[in-house]
């Protein structure tokens, strides 16, 4: 049996670092990071996804040359020199986003690592270059000297060690796309500190500025520069206490199409989403804000819904929330990019998420508060409350959504007074709470508070015809108003005991069905071998039509050669925010649209107003237009589909254009738009079969043969079931006689 051995020192260094250190926008995020905890005011970031090179330059207060010297080292001797904590006692105490000093060394294992840093008492600026954990120069800087304090940090090569890792990155434009949305977030809780973006990319003469946020005075302004006024004109910052807990940011009363501007926070870091976050998504999915919520014109609109899924117009909150945490509640060394975190007091985290939400809620009518809260007087956070508008001068209660809904007060039993009341037919006494108006029999006991309420029913007490006197049942028939009710079919109840059987159909059956008649113009009653069956007509229609249509459009999409596609006469314009426009006119999401189906005209100046821009699409999927170019329609497609992809990272789809057979559109299915499908399978219903149509057997068994060559056929657009068995029907055995043996007539 071979013995246990140490790693070689170059193994283990190479193994953390790929462990720290993933991708591009991972290394950028560790070098802010870094920035920010030097105390950077402004801060520059250039990066080539092309040549796999980036640089991150800040004006903070600079490395000495001897921590120069620590980071030359290379391998284990370089790893963990930090300006941090670094005691195993003050780990409980640590504020900042490193304390580990693996970020700079990790880059010299994967990286061609260069650091150029002069302190504010240095005369000159100071360099080492670091390649494979070996030092290729350290000494005064030649490329990147500076004027005063600050550092700067450029990786050239990355992953040049790890070819799989290049092979599995994301594109170059998904790349850029993640590195500017960690600058903003870390911009919305940094608002003091300036950042820029560059795409250095070498073939470009001139070097795009992708990114520029100013410094800023709090969050919310940094939110507004970020992605627009529209998503946070009527706002209320939060800042409320809890013990030693505190929550401060902003949520704003106008509501977004994704959950793509939802930000929270843990002492200033980003968290990834958790336990926290469905705290506040139960919050707001208990209320009425995702239906009453301002649009971003600042209005309720009530645009009629008629014919409309009821979750396309539903609107996600908008917040950015900090939450602060004594040091030594908080672990965040769970894994490399601190991003997952264990709370020693959860529950007084969620208790002022919770309340914060809660009263959120409540002031703007939005939900009515808990009357336990009320009546036990439970403590609520110390809140200083500011509601924040672009017009200052517009009085606060004209900024509220709806009227505010004042709680009821709450009664007291001397306010409340029972009468007594007697049937003047039955001469029964009951007795009537004058408040509520509920009753009960005198000599019943009273309900007792807090317990459910019985479900009263006229289903026990109505006579079933059996039993009714032949004088009732005349008069009865006779008013149409009273009407008998119908005799029940008889019915025999299962029995644990009883015979049972299970078996599965598939498209073979559907193809062999025998169609007996149809059923009350609802459904169409077949023989699957002896199974009986109810097939629904308009679920069956229904999946029909949704295949073909998405077929048409999906087939498209993943061979490269687009549906079929209609040019719009007159261009509709649709206006988007600012920050919507900027992300339509990505190269990669335009490509992905275009797949689809969509063109846009280029953009002009003229068409740009303030905080908004307006974008005109010339092309639209054939076999969704008439759906498409419905009045909002195209505006509510585009914006959801710019929020799943801000929240999702939406990537370039592996089309397949080899694939053959009838699957071919699966492929697509799994990448097309929500909003696409959901018009698609509005268009299916509206245009299906429906419950009252009449059908002749011959148009039965054509519908059960189109039925049968679908992918999906017991299961309508919705996903509901199209059939249902009812039962097995037993085999007509004839009865063998016995042969008769004449011998004993004799």
């Amino acid at each position: 049996m071979d013995s246990i051995a140490l790693l070689p020192d170059a193994t283990r260094s190479k193994l953390r670092s790929t462990q720290i250190l993933t991708s591009l926008p991972q290394i950028i995020s560790e070098l802010i990071q870094n920035s920010l905890d030097a105390g950077a005011r402004n801060i520059d970031v250039g990066v080539d996804c092309e040549e796999w090179t980036c640089w991150v330059r800040d004006d903070a207060s600079g490395i000495g040359k001897e921590g120069m010297d620590i980071l030359g080292r290379g391998m284990e001797a370089g790893r963990y020199g930090t300006s941090k904590a670094y005691a195993p006692d003050s780990l409980n105490e640590v504020t900042t986003f490193g304390f580990r000093g693996e970020a700079l060394a990790s880059c010299a294992d994967i990286c061609c690592l260069e650091i150029s840093s002069r302190t504010k008492a240095a005369q000159e600026t100071w360099s080492v270059i670091v390649k494979g954990s070996k030092s290729l120069y350290q000494g005064p800087a030649v490329r990147w000297k500076r004027d005063g304090p600050g550092t700067t940090v450029c990786i050239r090569d990355a992953f040049y060690n790890l070819p799989v890792r290049r092979r599995a990155h994301p594109p170059p434009p998904r790349c850029l796309d993640a590195i500017r949305q960690e600058i903003q977030v870390f911009s919305l809780v940094f608002p003091h500190v300036s950042f820029t973006l560059e795409n250095t990319q070498s073939s470009k003469a001139e070097k795009d500025v992708l990114l520029r946020i100013p410094k800023s005075t709090s969050s919310l302004a940094a939110f507004r520069h970020s992605y627009g006024h529209p998503l946070a004109q009527h706002v209320e910052e939060v800042d409320a206490t809890l013990g030693s807990l505190q929550l401060r940011g902003f949520i704003s009363l106008d509501g977004a199409h994704s959950k793509a501007y939802q930000f929270l926070y843990i002492n200033r870091h980003p968290i990834t989403f958790c336990e926290l976050h469905r705290t506040i998504d139960h919050q707001f999915n208990s209320s009425s804000f995702a239906k009453h919520a301002f649009d971003e014109n600042g209005e309720t609109s009530e645009r009629s819904t008629t014919r409309r899924s009821p979750r396309k117009a539903e609107k996600k909150p908008v917040y950015v929330l900090d939450i602060t945490v004594p040091s030594q509640d908080l672990d965040n060394c769970l894994e490399p990019a601190k991003a997952a975190v264990h709370l020693r007091n959860k529950a007084g985290v969620t208790e002022l998420l919770n309340s914060t939400i809660q009263g959120f809620l409540t002031r703007h009518g939005f939900a009515i508060a808990k009357q336990e809260n009320i009546r036990h007087g439970s403590p609520s956070p110390r809140k200083r409350r500011k509601l924040d508008n672009v017009d200052d001068t517009e009085p606060v209660f004209r900024r509220t959504l709806i009227p505010s809904r004042e709680p009821s007060p709450l009664y007291t039993g001397e306010e409340e007074k029972e009468l007594l009341w007697t049937d003047p037919k039955t001469g029964e006494v009951f007795v009537v709470d004058s408040r509520t108006g509920n009753s009960y029999k005198r000599a019943e006991p009273p309900p007792v508070e807090g317990s459910a309420p019985q479900k009263r029913t006229l289903s026990k007490s109505t006579p079933r015809p059996e039993n009714m006197p032949n004088w009732i049942k005349t008069a009865l028939e006779v008013n149409n108003i009273y009407a008998v009710p119908e005799e029940k079919i008889p019915s025999k109840e299962p029995t644990v005991d009883g015979p049972s059987s299970s078996g599965r159909f598939d498209k073979a059956d559907i193809s062999n069905a025998v169609v007996i008649e149809q059923v009350d113009r609802k459904f169409i009653a077949c023989l699957f071998n002896r199974v009986l069956v109810l097939v629904d007509q308009h679920a069956a229609d229904e999946r029909i039509r949704v295949e073909r249509f998405l077929k048409e459009l999906c087939e498209g999409y993943v061979s490269g050669k687009r549906p079929p596609v209609r040019e719009v006469e007159n261009s509709v314009p649709v206006l988007l925010t600012s920050h919507e426009e900027r992300q339509l006119r990505q190269p990669q999401l335009l490509e992905t649209l275009a797949h689809w189906g969509f063109a846009f005209d280029d953009p002009h100046p003229d068409n740009a107003c303030g905080n908004y821009r307006q974008v005109f699409v010339r092309q639209v999927p054939e076999v969704l237009a008439d759906k498409l170019l419905m009045p909002d329609e195209m505006r509510d497609f585009l914006k959801s589909f710019l929020g799943k992809a801000a929240e999702d990272m939406l990537s370039t789809t592996e089309r397949d254009p080899t694939s053959e057979g009838e699957i071919l559109w699966l492929h697509g299915l799994r990448q097309c738009p929500k909003h696409l499908l959901e018009l698609a399978n509005s268009k299916a219903c509206r245009g299906a079969i429906m419950f009252n149509d009449s059908l002749t057997r011959a148009q039965c068994d054509k519908l059960l043969a189109k039925l049968s060559k679908t992918i999906f056929p017991f299961q309508c657009a919705h996903g509901r079931p199209s059939m249902v068995p009812l039962i097995e029907l037993e085999p007509v055995c004839r009865r063998q006689s016995k042969p008769v043996d004449w011998k004993e007539f004799g």
